[in-house]
């Protein structure tokens, strides 16, 4: 296998209020549990393990939430956007239809998908999604129905 002449160096961690962040654009290796976690006003608690540098092409986080904390709202996206369910369960929303997502349940939403979801019991949750478009407007609220 060819390797790239060019050497990619490798990111420093910086220690923060919240945990550690990555300084600059290079690789580097970091734990969830050490890494920065912050809080967003009644849609969970999540580790996106980027500092000031966003990632350039690929966003991928892990989300805790409380019983009825939903992650998102019903929306769409211009790409690719992937979850996995960690622990716990959730009604998704996807396009109009409800499903119970549950433990290690796998959610592919291709570009232009609406989906949105809510959760019953605590969980967590990993999301990956694309980043060379902006996101899109959210659709319109949605009431979603409640898990048996």
């Amino acid at each position: 296998m060819a390797c790239s002449a060019r050497v990619v160096v490798q990111a420093q961690l910086v220690e923060t209020e919240g945990g550690l962040v990555p300084e600059g654009d290079g690789w580097f290796v970091l734990n969830a549990c050490e890494a920065q976690w912050w809080k967003r006003s009644g849609l969970g608690t999540v580790c996106d393990f980027e500092g000031e540098l966003r990632f350039q092409q690929l966003g991928i986080n892990l989300t805790l939430l409380e019983p009825g904390e939903p992650m998102t709202m019903y929306h769409w996206e211009a790409n690719q956007e992937d979850f996995l369910m960690l622990s716990g369960e959730a009604l998704l929303v996807i396009e109009g239809e409800e499903r119970t997502i549950r433990e290690w349940d796998f959610v592919h939403c291709p570009p232009g998908t609406n989906h949105g979801d809510h959760r019953r019991r605590h969980c967590s949750v990993s999301r990956a999604c694309g980043r060379r478009t902006r996101r899109l407007a959210p659709l319109p609220l949605v009431t979603f129905g409640t898990l048996a």
